[in-house]
């Protein structure tokens, strides 16, 4: 896709990017050496550079791969909890009544459910599809724990593994909100006020830039509305076809240095640096 930019690079303020898939391939383990540098060129133009991610802030902390990145701003989880060095920005739980009718309904059906809480998370039960998905994006299998603390901690994301044996559950719940980050075996499961683009319009409000000031990478459907929240969306080149429709520049795969060809593409950094 041929994009403009021309006078709206020296607009943006802000650049939110996806974690896994956009930063972090899953093809090499790694973040590509031309992705550390652009953010670092982007910090230091005074760009403000905030993950957006599915994940939770204690996977953050042990994904070795992100120690040479530095971010203004999380949005984790979804968008259901989003902060800052300051402190927490935005936080929506998923609502009790929810969790309720999960805790009845897993006491006759079996079902392997992670749950994250403000510091941690646990799953209920492991099978082959749990470890699967988990190894797909190289991260260790959550610890087992007692599904009872769902009825008395916050729960802001809870991922069911097997989307078919799923939805049944899901179908039934009133206040929440599905979206895939695995087409086959996992879904991101938060409370209906959450979301990427709650995220983005969090931290515009807390930094009074406007929506055409904004710009945002990613790669799959949970994606989806934070690019509609933003006045520029890019799309990695391993996205999915279906987000690529709606993005307003596809660039190249994140093993060919997409995001730094779409940052100098896009006049938001140059070349000669």
């Amino acid at each position: 896709m041929v994009f403009f930019l021309t006078g709206k690079a020296a607009m943006i303020k802000a650049i939110f990017f996806d974690c896994d898939g956009t930063l972090l391939s899953h093809t090499t383990n790694r973040v590509p050496p031309s992705t550390i540098r652009s953010l670092r060129r982007l910090r230091e133009q005074g760009i403000k550079v905030i993950l957006s991610t599915g994940r939770h802030r204690s996977e953050l902390k042990g994904l070795m791969q992100l120690k040479d990145l530095s971010f203004d701003g999380y949005i984790t989880v979804n968008g259901a909890c989003c902060y800052h060095e300051d402190g927490i920005l935005l936080a929506s739980t998923i609502p009790l009544e929810v969790l309720r009718k999960i805790h009845a309904w897993l006491k006759t059906h079996t079902l392997p459910i992670q749950f994250f809480l403000e510091e941690e998370s646990f799953i209920n039960t492991v099978n082959e599809t749990v470890i699967r998905s988990q190894a797909m994006i190289h991260t260790p299998v959550p610890p087992l724990g007692n599904v009872d603390r769902i009825l008395s901690e916050p729960v802001y994301l809870m991922v069911p593994f097997g989307i078919q044996n799923a939805m049944p559950l899901l179908a039934q719940l009133p206040g929440i909100a599905i979206t895939t980050w695995n087409a086959h075996d996992a879904l991101d499961v938060v409370n209906e006020a959450a979301g990427k683009d709650a995220g983005v319009r969090a931290f515009a409000d807390y930094y009074g830039f406007q929506k055409e000031e904004l710009m945002a990478f990613g790669d799959a459907m949970n994606d989806c509305s934070m690019l509609e929240a933003v006045g520029t969306s890019v799309v990695m080149g391993n996205g999915t076809e279906e987000l690529k429709q709606l993005a307003d520049y596809v660039t190249d795969d994140i093993d060919a240095d997409g995001v730094e060809h779409a940052l100098i593409q896009l006049g938001v950094l140059s070349a000669d640096d």
